[in-house]
């Protein structure tokens, strides 16, 4: 393997010397402290915070999106994309956020690796950009794959502006044969790292193996309802060779502290509005259970735990803010280090105990599912919070929760175990439809929306391809919200 050297310019420490040593004028021009060419080390990190803390867990896309259409987060005082009502504008840099941002960056770090044949470098960018696409494509169905990221037309070597969108179908296929070639590289990694560049897993590359594994099995789940064959073949192989174990192999974004704080501690600061799902805390409090008390706050007015529910245009008549239940200060008030839980070895449980319920693992569902809970309710121990494990060991014996065996079952815990994973809790519901959720009586759509909305440059600017698009998903607009994407068969 081939070690890539990050080349740091010199600093230029005197007129004279800098016009000495020109061949011509326009070199003058050339700022030696800008650099047109850097490493996967500097890349690597703009990838991945652009892609968490910038991007799908950002204050707009999982406080106001994902997170209230998944019934974790409520917006008690501007429910308008809660209902259903986007804004374009919001659309046009959630899309631009990632193809112009982490996506571009993570593809020249594959790029990068190809070229200089280091094989950790192109595997962990494969892992990265498998993770960024099935946020995107989960988003919005058929989007531009195969000739987005700096594509070329073969003829005339052109940039291609005008993508076509590739159908979600064959972006899963080739996602997930990602996924496997790189974790095949990564068990046996070679010797080069990122430097200080690697925010996940600090150049473990073991844990980065464990990573595209347990990616896998998501995303194999993810067809459970479309293409159940090729489902159990990939969440098989991949379970085979081993995902998470334990709460250490977590894919989490931390947040240092000032200036790096977490973006929903910095929303806390300028405002506070979102609070917990009504129907969230109705399902704890009808289970028992001990998440509710770091899940959410007690309403100020009441010291109660009162969430508001989701799908209203304002709160009830003789009520005020100071009356529903924000969500916890873990993630609030006291949230500046709290990091962002990108995938957990609880949903790895909660994916295996749904795989061994199916049949297709030869695995005790039971035992998995309890794990999972456990996993969950142990996942921030390192932080101080969470229940004991008395709470535990008392919640886990209670005839509502104690396995009985149905898959309805181990959704509801796994969406219980999502909560502030926005992205992910939304995506899981709209495939399994568990828990059913209700549908708010002032919801614009009539229904919860399942998709996000095409944005307008894409309308501008891409009109044919993106024409071509909606024909083949079956849509007449790019403003549809409530057409369920490729995977998303099951209808409430």
């Amino acid at each position: 393997m081939k070690r890539i050297h990050v080349a740091r310019a010199a600093l230029v420490v005197g007129l004279i010397w800098a016009v000495s040593a020109c061949d011509s004028l326009t070199d003058i021009n050339t700022n030696p402290n800008s650099p047109t060419d850097v490493g996967p080390g500097l890349l690597l990190p703009n990838a991945i915070r652009n892609g968490v803390e910038g991007g799908a867990y950002s204050n707009w896309q999982a406080f106001s999106h994902t997170g209230p259409w998944a019934y974790h987060v409520v917006e008690i005082q501007y429910p308008d994309e809660e209902r259903g009502n986007v804004r374009p504008a919001n659309m046009d840099g959630f899309w631009n956020g990632y193809y112009t941002g982490p996506l571009m960056d993570i593809q020249t770090v594959i790029n990068k690796g190809i070229e200089s044949e280091d094989e950790n470098v192109e595997a962990v960018g494969l892992i990265w950009r498998a993770w960024l696409f099935h946020v995107v494509t989960d988003y919005w169905g058929d989007v531009p794959y195969s000739e987005a990221l700096g594509a070329t037309d073969p003829e005339t070597g052109a940039l291609n502006t005008t993508p076509a969108y590739d159908a979600q179908e064959d972006i899963y296929a080739a996602m997930l044969d990602d996924l496997t070639a790189a974790a095949t590289t990564l068990e046996n990694p070679g010797a080069t790292d990122f430097g200080a560049g690697d925010l996940l897993y600090d150049n473990d590359f073991e844990a980065w193996r464990r990573f595209a594994n347990s990616l896998r099995m998501r995303l194999a789940m993810r067809l459970s309802e479309v293409d159940a064959t090729t489902a159990q073949t990939e969440f098989a192989a991949a379970y085979a060779a081993g995902g998470f174990q334990s709460n250490a192999d977590n894919a989490l974004l931390r947040y240092p502290g000032s200036p790096y704080e977490n973006p929903w501690y910095e929303n806390y600061l300028g405002r506070d509005d979102h609070g917990i799902s009504g129907f969230l805390v109705d399902t704890l409090i009808a289970l028992n259970d001990p998440r509710l008390f770091y899940y959410a706050e007690p309403a100020q007015n009441t010291g109660l735990y009162n969430g508001h529910y989701n799908g209203y245009q304002s709160i009830p008549a003789g009520t005020s803010l100071g009356d529903f239940s924000r969500i916890g200060n873990f993630w609030r008030a006291d949230g500046a280090t709290t990091p962002n839980m990108i995938m957990s070895y609880a949903e790895v449980l909660f994916l295996e105990a749904e795989a061994a319920n199916r049949g297709w693992i030869a695995a005790d569902a039971g035992t998995l599912y309890e794990d999972g809970i456990r996993a969950n309710m142990n996942q921030y121990d390192g932080y101080g919070v969470g229940p004991s494990d008395t709470e535990i060991d008392d919640y886990l014996a209670q005839a509502g929760v104690a396995y009985d065996g149905t898959l309805a079952q181990i959704q509801t815990q796994k969406w219980i175990a999502l909560f502030m994973n926005g992205p992910e809790a939304w995506f899981d519901n709209r495939r399994t439809d568990v828990p059913v959720l209700p549908v708010g009586p002032d919801q614009a759509l009539g229904r919860i929306p399942v998709r996000m909305e095409y944005p307008s440059g894409e309308q501008s600017y891409n009109l044919e391809q993106l024409n071509a698009a909606l024909q083949a998903q079956g849509m007449t607009s790019g403003v549809d919200l409530v057409t369920p994407v490729w995977w998303d068969a099951i209808l409430p």
